[in-house]
C-alpha cells in the first residue's frame, strides 16, 4: 500500500517539475536594426513600423498595441535636417520654446542622462489631446543630431519603459 502512495507523490513532483520547464512564454530574441548609421536593439515582438514622422529614419512599433490599423506603442528615430555646426543644446531650445504653447502637449520633466559616455537631452511630456505620452532623446555625435522619440498610451507608457530603455540604451552610432 505504502509503495502505490509513494510512486503517486513521485509522478506528482516529476509533473510539476517538468511543467515548471515548460512555458508558453511569446518572448523572442532581440531583434537589431542596423541600417542609415546607427545600429541598435529592439524587443523581439516588435515590427519594423512605416516611418511617417518628419525626419523619420526608421520607426518600430508592438504590433500589440495597434488600433484603427496604427500602433500606440512605438519608437521613431529622427534625424532632423539642421546645419552643421548647431549645437544640440541650442537646436534642443529652439524646438522646444514654442511647443508647449497651445499645443495640447503639457511638459512632465526634462532632464540629462549619459548612454555610451555621451550625455543625452531628455524630455517627456504628454498629449491630452490623443491620450499619449512621449519620451524624446536628443542624442549628438560627430555633427549629427538624432532624436528617439518613444510613445505609448498615458496608461501603457510605464508598462513599456523596460521596452524603451532597452532600445535605448543599445543606441549607436555605426
Amino acid at each position: 500500500m505504502r509503495k502505490p502512495i509513494i510512486l503517486v507523490i513521485v509522478l506528482l513532483c516529476l509533473v510539476v517539475l517538468v511543467s515548471g520547464c515548460i512555458s508558453d512564454n511569446k518572448s523572442a530574441e532581440p531583434e537589431t536594426y542596423k541600417e542609415n548609421n546607427i545600429t541598435f536593439s529592439y524587443p523581439g515582438t516588435w515590427q519594423i513600423a512605416n516611418a511617417t514622422s518628419p525626419n523619420a529614419i526608421v520607426a518600430i512599433a508592438d504590433p500589440n498595441t495597434i488600433q484603427n490599423g496604427n500602433p500606440t506603442t512605438l519608437v521613431v528615430v529622427q534625424k532632423p535636417d539642421v546645419p552643421k555646426g548647431n549645437r544640440i543644446d541650442e537646436v534642443y531650445a529652439t524646438n522646444y520654446k514654442s511647443f508647449f504653447n497651445n499645443t495640447g502637449y503639457t511638459e512632465i520633466s526634462e532632464g540629462n542622462i549619459t548612454i555610451d559616455d555621451n550625455i543625452i537631452l531628455e524630455n517627456i511630456y504628454k498629449s491630452d489631446t490623443d491620450q499619449k505620452e512621449y519620451r524624446a532623446l536628443w542624442y549628438a555625435k560627430n555633427d549629427n543630431i538624432y532624436v528617439i522619440l518613444c510613445t505609448a498610451k498615458i496608461t501603457d507608457f510605464k508598462d513599456q519603459t523596460t521596452n524603451f530603455d532597452f532600445i535605448i540604451n543599445s543606441f549607436k552610432l555605426v
